[in-house]
């Protein structure tokens, strides 16, 4: 009987830890933005946007795709990332933004924020 109450608690125990692991993983993506351009069709091109969006300071890691003329932004941690602040830093970098989509909305013009 001891044996058979410890097996039951220890999978209840099992399955608890799975699905608060589970359940931490997808709050982290939504934290991303992704931004997408008029143009980006040169390697060149995407390290200037990946450069301008890497100084602005909460902003943790950039990824850029040529296929979808997109950038994929990820905070630091604990960091909240400003619409506004990215589209600018795009813009400095020479490129038009067209959407930007993140935890804060999807905007189609510059942010007031």
């Amino acid at each position: 009987m001891y044996r058979t109450s410890l097996c039951i608690a220890l999978t209840f125990a099992f399955a608890l830890c799975l699905s608060t692991t589970s359940s931490a993983a997808p709050a982290e993506t939504t934290t991303k933005t992704t931004i997408t351009l008029k143009v980006l069709s040169c390697e060149g091109c995407a390290k200037r946007v990946r450069e301008k969006l890497s100084a602005v300071s909460s902003v943790g890691d950039v990824k850029t795709d040529l296929k979808t003329k997109s950038a994929i932004v990820v905070p630091k941690r604990d960091a909240k990332l400003s619409p506004r602040q990215l589209w600018e830093a795009v813009e400095k970098a020479g490129k038009t933004p067209v959407k930007l989509h993140g935890p804060s909305g999807t905007f189609t013009s510059k942010p007031k924020a």
